[in-house]
């Protein structure tokens, strides 16, 4: 079972009730995987670029409802004791220095140098799963397959 896991922006959406998208992906089964887990890394960019997408998506939608739902995600990951949101650090710039070869963008970038913290990184990004970064990648078929076999 995994201990502890950093969440790729991906992950961090649903906390925001926004779509992610994912193929096979159940939020019912996501809340029992997130509350199985003991510890839970966020970046803060994540936050903010899931603000962004809340935005565009209140564009279409009524805007006071997307913030609502913003703000109660918000405060739910902020008094999680479990939750650890991280923000910018010297050590995180140095690993974010030392994988820009990778090509990857801005935000996937901080969140893969902040989570070498940790260890390991829930994402979907493809560069990031064919990577070979020194931390443990997994995908969300990945993730069930693990909590599933324990």
């Amino acid at each position: 079972m995994i201990s502890e896991v950093h969440l790729d922006t991906t992950y961090v959406m649903p906390f925001f009730y926004l779509d992610i998208g994912v193929e096979g992906f159940s939020i019912k089964l996501y809340r029992e995987i997130i509350m199985s887990i003991q510890r839970i890394h966020i970046s803060e960019i994540s936050i903010i670029e899931a603000k962004a997408k809340s935005l565009k998506i209140g564009r279409e939608k009524k805007l006071s409802e997307i913030n609502d739902k913003f703000n109660d995600g918000l405060a739910v990951l902020k008094s999680d004791s479990k939750v650890n949101i991280h923000s910018s650090a010297v050590e995180d710039d140095k690993e974010f220095n030392e994988i820009l070869p990778l090509g990857l963008d801005f935000f996937d970038s901080i969140v893969l140098s902040q989570s070498y913290k940790t260890g390991s990184l829930l994402a979907e990004n493809m560069k990031l799963l064919r990577s070979d970064v020194g931390i443990d990648i997994i995908n969300w078929k990945k993730l069930v397959e693990i909590y599933k076999s324990v």
